[in-house]
């Protein structure tokens, strides 16, 4: 009982509740957005842009290219050189948002055959959602790094208020379509920028310094590696079941997969907070006590998924009616599946920030990914939407097991 209270009282509690603030308030007006659009455009239009927003995301994710996670390493510990670090991180990250413009320009002339269903001017305005969200990343990389976690959710639920305000107007009006849906996240996206990191922006130049882009290329190269397979792992599944077993598959397991954003957003910001800490442990002794009190946090969170999970059926009916009554399956099987995940998220962070052992993430990452891969192409034509779900599973197992063992060894080694 005192460790729990011990746990509750540590700084990461007080700042995973300043982020959860943030979290949960843009979980709730994403959820409110998700139902209108899920009820509004039906599974099938849902699909068009779910994939839409999943092929979004994986661009922009990777386009990031570990450069936020590289101000969490770097801004806490060069004090002086602080603003070289700052302006360099921030045109590479502008740059590869220009790039991405032109990419998803391009390609918009055969939109259809990227992502079935959707218009040429669906994918531009995915493009430019794509380029926002990439200095969002951005953003939220600089306030981890600070410890500005009010500004870190400020950034998130100002994106999530404006969005549902928008949203709401246009579905009382009748109006709400695809392209729309597309447009009121380009503006909050742009409004939360201007909000929280506008003042910031205001004092970067146009400079761009050597040396810390080396320092920040060295250290990102195995992050920006290891993305292009974790984005692969969130997001590919919507967009393979969109290709291969239609539209309305795709809005069946995402609808199921936009209501645990709960829990994905919860796990982010653990994420966030734990990072920057375990990059300035001094010692092994620090890790591993921090490590077990998380793992404890962990485990009830795991717990109290498990309690959610039977009421999986009322909650997928109130949510988005009987048309969707085939989601409640996915869903449990998605809880399920987020169940290892919470655990790797702890074990990911010791291995990167304490041991830096980026390469050896890396290589999970790409087995992981694999093996998601390749069983959505076995299963996706036998089991349709249960495929992701039964896939995550797997991949998470894998690599829980791998990192843990991984991480004993380590230990072993300095003891």
């Amino acid at each position: 009982m005192k460790k729990i209270i011990g746990i509750l009282k540590t700084q990461t509690i007080k700042d995973s509740f300043v982020v959860a603030i943030g979290l949960g308030v843009s979980a709730v007006i994403g959820f409110v957005y998700t139902i209108l659009l899920a009820r509004s455009l039906g599974p099938v239009n849902f699909g068009v842009y779910s994939a839409l927003t999943a092929l979004a995301a994986i661009v922009f994710s990777l386009g990031d290219l570990g450069i936020s996670s590289s101000l969490v390493n770097f801004l806490p510990k060069k004090h002086i050189d602080k603003y070289q670090y700052l302006a360099t991180s921030f045109w590479l990250e502008f740059a590869i948002g220009v790039l991405v413009l032109l990419l998803f320009g391009t390609v918009s002339f055969v939109s259809n055959l990227v992502v079935p269903g959707s218009l040429q001017t669906d994918f531009i305005l995915t493009g430019i959602i794509s380029f926002n969200y990439l200095l969002i990343i951005y953003t939220q990389g600089f306030f981890t790094a600070g410890r500005k976690f009010w500004s870190y959710s400020a950034s998130q639920i100002i994106d999530s208020a404006v969005k549902i305000l928008i949203v709401l107007v246009i579905f009382k009006m009748g109006k709400l379509t695809i392209g729309n849906a597309l447009i009121a996240n380009i503006i909050s996206t742009f409004i939360a920028l201007l909000i929280t990191f506008g003042k910031q922006l205001y004092t970067i130049e146009l400079d761009f310094f050597k040396d810390a882009f080396w320092n920040i290329f060295h250290f990102s190269k195995w992050i920006a590696v290891s993305r292009i397979f974790t984005v692969m792992t969130s997001r590919i599944d919507i967009v393979l079941l969109n290709l291969m077993a239609g539209n309305y598959s795709a809005g069946i397991f995402s609808a199921a997969s936009r209501v645990t954003i709960f829990f994905a957003m919860l796990a982010a910001g653990l994420n966030s907070v734990i990072n920057p800490r375990f990059s300035s442990f001094d010692s092994h002794s620090k890790t591993v006590s921090y490590m077990k009190k998380l793992l404890l946090l962990v485990s009830g969170i795991a717990a109290f998924m498990a309690i959610i999970s039977l009421f999986a059926g009322p909650i997928i009916t109130l949510v988005y009616g009987e048309k969707y009554t085939e989601s409640i399956s996915v869903f449990r099987n998605l809880i399920l599946a987020m169940v290892p995940f919470l655990y790797i998220i702890i074990f990911n962070s010791v291995l990167i920030y304490a041991f830096n052992q980026l390469s050896f993430y890396t290589r999970m990452v790409a087995i992981q990914t694999t093996i998601l891969v390749v069983l959505d192409l076995i299963l996706i034509p036998k089991v349709g939407y249960h495929a992701p779900a039964i896939s995550l599973l797997a991949s998470n197992i894998f690599v829980l097991i791998a990192s843990s063992a991984k991480i004993n060894a380590l230990l072993h080694e300095k003891s």
